[in-house]
Formats: structure tokens, C-alpha cells, sequence
């Protein structure tokens, strides 16, 4: 919903996405209605202006980097995203891979099947139960090939794993190909945190805390930078408030985003013989 109303503002959109508002389905205007009831007009552009932007800088990543030869890109928690579907230029060539719950997925193929949305040959789904089944074993029951360069877009999920968890995933992605970039979100703790960021993040941890989904790990950007490192990343680039207003809202006074949710981009190293 939060794509969908990034288009009521006059364009031009940071990500200009016509698929949202069908994607949420039934229960979309009645999360429109409690944004609007529950957050304050600047508090509600920034959250929007914010999903858009945390969509939007993976994916000029892989197009940057298609450009330069990649051809996988996979999606951990894709969820609603619908990039697939509005990128078909790109998915002529690129193999894009969707990683969710099995029933989260389901449920999103049914909305696309009742909007008439055929899923691109491209793209493959991979249901992963990860009590059942591990990251590296469902990527490549789905064809995912380690031995060649990814993008890995990790958006709005990290909040709601255990430090352990996201190690795991961290520790899979590591093992790809040299060049791998991984692209993922990361909440700020409160004590980070004052004036639209300390509103905004009360207002979604309700809400997350309301579906069952409390946050459980929460990072300084000094903190999640050491764990990436940690886990053999490098070429780490930091991704807030800034460099948000900088790229794509430039020229623009009125843009204000609180920072309670941040943006990192680590690359796998070439490995030593």
C-alpha cells in the first residue's frame, strides 16, 4: 500500500508501481485508512516516500549490473514485490528468483492469477520453509547457480529474524560467486532514533507487533556494517536519509525521512587460492 500511495503525489515517482494497489488485495484500503488515521501527513509521505526508495536502489543495482553481464537476481522475502512484473524488458535475459514462505507465496500467485498477471518465463519461485529446509539447498532446487554473480535484495525482513538467522543467510550469500552484492534493510533501536524516525517506528512496530511479527534484531549502522565484515563482505556502502534525498529526491526541501530504517549494500569478496 505503501507503493500505491507513493503515486497519489504528483510525479514524477521515485518507483512508479501500478501493480500495488492490486496486490494488496481486499485488506488495502483498510491499511490506506489506518496510515492515514495514524500517522501524521509528514510522517505517512516519509514512510512511503521510503518504501519506494528501498524498492527503487536495488533494482538500479541490477540494472547496473545487467548492463555489465549479471544474469540472477534473487528476491529473499519478496512478499509483494513486483518487480518481475513491471521489469520484463530485462527479464529477456535475467533469471529472477523469488524466495518465500510456501504459503506467503501461494497467496501472492492467486492475487496475480485473479489481475490477470502472467508470471515471465524468467522468473522462478522458490518456496523455502526454512524449518525444513536450508537457504543454499532451496536456491538450488530452484536452479540458482553459485558459481556465477547474483544481486541479492534483502528488503524489509531483517528486523523480524534472530541475529542467528540473519548469520545463516549472510553466511549462504557469502558463499556465491565473487562479485555477489547483497542489498538489505536494517531497523534503527529507539535510542537511535527522535522527531519523524521515533513516530514512524512506533507506528510500524505496532502494526507488526498487531500481525504477529515483533522485531527481534535491531542495528546501529557501525553494528551492522562489523557483522558484514564478519561474514566476509566488502566494499560496504551505507544508504539513509541522505544519500536517499541526494539520488533521487534532489533539489527537493521538502523531503524528510527519520532514518528508522536504513539501507546497506556489501559485496562478496574474490576468494584467496
Amino acid at each position: 500500500m505503501a507503493r500505491a500511495l507513493h503515486r497519489e503525489e504528483p510525479p514524477p515517482w521515485v518507483l512508479d508501481d501500478p501493480l500495488a494497489m492490486g496486490l494488496a488485495g481486499e485488506d488495502g484500503a483498510e491499511v490506506a485508512k489506518r496510515f492515514r488515521t495514524e500517522l501524521s501527513t509528514e510522517t505517512l509521505l516519509s514512510f512511503t516516500r521510503w518504501v519506494c526508495v528501498r524498492a527503487r536502489l536495488p533494482e538500479d543495482i541490477v540494472e547496473t549490473a545487467f548492463a555489465n553481464g549479471l544474469r540472477q537476481y534473487v528476491i529473499l522475502g519478496a512478499g509483494l514485490d513486483s518487480f518481475a512484473y513491471r521489469r520484463t524488458d530485462l527479464l529477456t535475459e535475467l533469471r529472477v528468483f523469488e524466495v518465500d514462505h510456501p504459503a506467503s507465496q501461494a497467496w501472492k500467485r492467486q492475487r496475480l492469477k485473479e489481475m490477470g498477471v502472467r508470471p515471465p518465463p524468467n522468473l522462478t519461485y522458490a518456496p523455502i520453509d526454512f524449518e525444513h529446509q536450508t537457504l543454499r539447498r532451496g536456491l538450488a532446487t530452484a536452479g540458482f547457480d553459485f558459481a556465477a554473480p547474483a544481486v541479492f535484495s534483502w528488503i524489509g525482513v531483517t528486523m523480524y529474524l534472530t541475529v542467528e538467522a540473519i548469520r545463516a543467510t549472510l553466511a549462504t550469500i557469502a558463499t556465491c560467486a565473487p562479485g555477489t552484492r547483497i542489498v538489505l534493510t536494517y531497523n534503527q533501536p529507539l535510542s537511535a532514533l527522535h522527531g519523524i524516525g521515533l513516530e514512524l517506528d512506533k507506528a510500524i512496530r505496532a502494526f507488526a507487533t498487531e500481525a504477529g511479527e515483533p522485531f527481534l534484531s535491531l542495528f546501529v549502522p557501525k553494528e551492522i556494517e562489523a557483522l558484514l565484515t564478519e561474514m566476509g563482505f566488502a566494499e560496504i556502502m551505507h544508504f539513509g536519509p541522505d544519500e536517499a534525498i541526494r539520488t533521487y529526491f534532489a533539489g527537493r526541501s521538502d523531503v524528510r525521512f527519520g532514518g528508522a530504517q536504513r539501507l546497506i549494500v556489501a559485496t562478496v569478496l574474490t576468494r584467496e587460492t
